[in-house]
């Protein structure tokens, strides 16, 4: 019982954070605008900047590449996803602790 306990926890964590060799997109270097929703309420809406492997937004924050884009660990234990949406942005959850607290969304500025 502990083991099955113990393996869904693992399968339930790479689900959530990924598992490495997935690599083969990155995040598109830009200038964005980046909104934060939780509980459907915008929390934060400014521009960001995707230089080189980073998100420039509050601070600068390396970006992990995934197969549909990337992830950013903001601060220990929050995630945000970024997933392309098939039109130049990105959208996704954004995770604190392994929950689900929100989303971000970064769209391109042309």
């Amino acid at each position: 019982m502990i083991r099955t306990a113990a393996i869904a926890v693992a399968v339930g964590a790479a689900t959530v954070f990924g598992v490495a060799g997935q690599a083969s997109a990155d995040v598109k270097p830009g200038t964005y605008t980046s909104t934060t929703l939780s509980g459907g309420v915008v929390l934060l809406q400014r521009t960001a900047h995707v230089q080189g492997h980073d998100l420039v937004l509050i601070g600068r924050y390396p970006i992990h590449s995934t197969r549909n884009g990337g992830y950013v660990d903001l601060f220990p234990g929050h995630r945000v996803i970024l997933n392309s949406d098939g039109h130049g942005g990105y959208t996704g959850p954004a995770y604190f602790g392994g929950a689900v607290i929100g989303s971000i969304s970064l769209t391109p500025q042309r």
